[in-house]
């Protein structure tokens, strides 16, 4: 071997393939170093614009599915607001016995344009204005949540034995949002709005609640239906046989690590369902995040590098909070990949991510990079499919991500699992 070649190992190919590359400043035939590798350029990865969303909505089918399968008597209703993406809800669609939950008229209107007539959703936001309740009925909706006496006007207003169930507040141990404060009742309330309902001509048939977004203590669910035990419980001496508890969502998605499955908190569920809620004959489920969150990859460009007066090297984006990721200050931290086009020593650096509006807020957070990275790189930031689809504006003249279906570009972003 000449002393102008290095034998450099490139991390992440098989542990005894090397290449040679040619290193006109090397110093010594036995330099060994080790190297990030590069992405081809004419892999997909650098094709596709940016920011963008690269979408796979088989995946929310399996996550769909999957809940299915470990609550096989439960009516699964997706909840659009976490991803109202058409490619997503058209393939949720097709799926034989799906559901959907929505919280307004424009949703409601989306699903019919798609063929999901109204006795597929719940529509579960406890407060709704009068005309979104008027839509839900023409569409044919007929299962409403409510929380308080002025929801029972307005619900009774249609002259319609509605299906109307109250929403509790319950325990929301290990949540990382708990949905407790803006709606929710005690078991006495929900007892009296359960009657008044019956008295304007309702039809009360049950209770619902929320364990909050992303949960990772299965027995929280279980907690949540000894809570509401009361209730049920009290309904029934007055007269009301409920038969539908609704279990909410917060199914978790898997962003820094693994989390408990549909098949956890169903265990869970099960173990003491029919003592809580007895007769409860009809299960809604409410999954969101579990759903769609895994189903979406965000590819973002480096547009520049600078060090600050404290130390701290930032790494500019062309997405960033105002791109959809509004849930990263509340810590939903998605894994990153970094591609770089050509192969790069191996140098752990320490970056603040920052998007690229002139805000102040729009910050992200910080990456342990095993290479330096350069403007033109770009990074792969995983499980991006909850919430920034849905959220994402053009502030400060920035556009949105553009949605792009990874099938039709051939890019599946798994072959680029998170590492910062």
């Amino acid at each position: 071997m000449s002393s102008s070649t290095v034998n450099t190992r490139v991390i992440g190919a098989n542990p005894t393939s090397y290449r040679s590359l040619n290193d006109a400043t090397a110093q010594t035939s036995q330099a060994f170093s080790l190297v990030y590798p590069a992405t081809p350029g004419g892999h997909p990865i650098w094709q596709i614009p940016t920011p963008a969303l690269v979408v796979n909505p088989h995946k929310a089918v399996a996550n769909y599915q999957t809940i299915q399968c470990a609550f096989p008597d439960a009516i699964v209703g997706y909840t659009v607001k976490s991803n109202p993406n058409p490619m997503l809800l058209n393939c949720l669609a097709q799926v034989e016995g799906s559901w959907f939950e929505v919280a307004s008229r424009a949703e409601i209107e989306m699903l019919a344009s798609m063929g999901v007539s109204g006795d597929r959703v719940i529509y579960s936001n406890p407060i709704k204005s009068q005309s979104h309740i008027q839509t839900a009925v023409a569409r044919g909706v007929r299962l409403f949540a409510f929380d308080s006496e002025a929801e029972v006007e307005k619900l009774s207003a249609f002259g319609l034995p509605l299906e109307v169930y109250v929403r509790m507040t319950v325990p929301h141990t290990g949540a990382q949002w708990p949905l407790t404060h803006k709606f929710g009742v005690e078991p006495a309330k929900a007892v009296k709005l359960l009657q008044l309902a019956r008295e304007r001509g309702l039809k009360p048939v049950g209770l619902a609640f929320h364990v909050g977004s992303q949960c990772i203590r299965p027995e929280t669910w279980a907690d949540a239906l000894r809570a509401v035990a009361p209730a049920w419980a009290g309904a029934r001496e007055a007269g009301i046989n409920l038969d539908l508890i609704d279990l909410g969502g917060g199914f978790p998605a898997p962003y820094s690590g693994p989390v408990p499955g549909p098949n956890d908190v169903a265990q869970a569920v099960y173990r003491v369902l029919h003592e809580c809620v007895p007769g409860a004959e009809r299960i809604l489920l409410e999954p969101g995040r579990g759903v769609s969150a895994t189903t979406t990859d965000m590819v973002m460009e480096v547009t520049g590098v600078a060090e600050r007066p404290d130390g701290q090297t930032w790494l500019y984006l062309d997405g960033g909070v105002f791109s959809g990721l509004y849930e990263i200050p509340d810590g939903i931290r998605p894994a990153v990949r970094p591609i770089v086009a050509q192969p790069r020593p191996l140098a752990m650096n320490t970056y603040r991510l920052a998007g690229p509006t002139c805000d102040s807020i729009d910050t992200l957070f910080e990456i342990r990079s095993p290479m330096e990275l350069k403007v033109g790189d770009r990074l792969v930031l995983k499980n991006c499919g909850s919430y920034v689809y849905a959220v994402g504006s053009p502030f400060n003249g920035f556009p949105p991500p553009e949605v792009y279906d990874a099938a039709e570009w051939t890019l599946d972003t798994d072959e680029f699992p998170g590492i910062c």
